[in-house]
């Protein structure tokens, strides 16, 4: 069971730096082997899926791996030098990106790295114990361009809703794990805190909310005309 620590102080300038890699290097580079873009969480990461072809990129606290070879991240072209892509601008994975810059320090702390790492195999493993009767669920995937880990299930009444856990954005600083009907039309009580739904920080996990049980209450209740 992955165990939660404090968010070190270097937290959100390495997942600034994290999530630059994933669109502009991890995610293209997959792209370009598969068409694929999606990637997945690790023990202590993310990268590509195992299965595809060449070796598996992954990120893994301040090291790039890339098969069995790692290299410090320092900067998206040395990234992107290292796994054998041609950066680029616009690489496919999305319009709402980071910010383009090939030679700036990305700042990854291993510590702050490997807290990011720990917090998505979190989210994976509690993702993969969601059971709704009726409902159908496609496979969890760390998207880059929103930079978070989320199922998509349809539920027995064919509602669509999003499951899924953000290392922080505009909706939150701090980490969250979310519920996010795509129909929010009628959900105005107090447990849909989001305009996209709802959302637990990482401190209210870490103060005892039950991830499980508030992910099973928001798919109850999406599930409700």
């Amino acid at each position: 069971m992955t165990v939660l620590a404090p968010l070190p102080p270097t937290f959100a300038t390495t997942r600034e730096g994290l999530h630059r890699l994933a669109c502009f290097v991890v995610a293209p580079a997959r792209k370009a082997r598969t068409g694929h873009i999606g990637l997945r969480a690790t023990a202590d990461g993310f990268g590509t899926p195992p299965s595809d072809d060449g070796p598996r990129i992954v990120v893994r606290g301040a090291e790039l791996v890339v098969g069995g070879r790692g290299a410090p991240i320092t900067t998206l072209r040395d990234g992107a030098a290292l796994v054998g892509l041609e950066l680029s601008a616009d690489p496919g994975v999305g319009q709402d990106l980071p910010p383009f810059e090939p030679d700036a320090d990305l700042a990854v702390d291993a510590a702050a790295s490997l807290t990011l790492g720990a917090w998505f195999a979190f989210g994976d493993a509690a993702l993969a114990r969601i059971e709704v009767a009726g409902a159908t669920a496609a496979e969890a995937q760390l998207w880059p361009e929103h930079f978070d880990l989320a199922v998509t299930l349809t539920l027995a009444t064919g509602a669509g809703v999003n499951v899924g856990f953000s290392p922080g954005d505009r909706a939150s600083a701090e980490p969250y794990v979310y519920v996010g009907p795509h129909d929010m039309a009628g959900r105005d009580d107090a447990f849909w805190n989001a305009p996209f739904g709802a959302l637990r920080t990482y401190g209210d996990v870490l103060a005892g909310t039950d991830v499980d049980a508030f992910i099973a209450d928001g798919l109850a209740r999406a599930g409700r005309s």
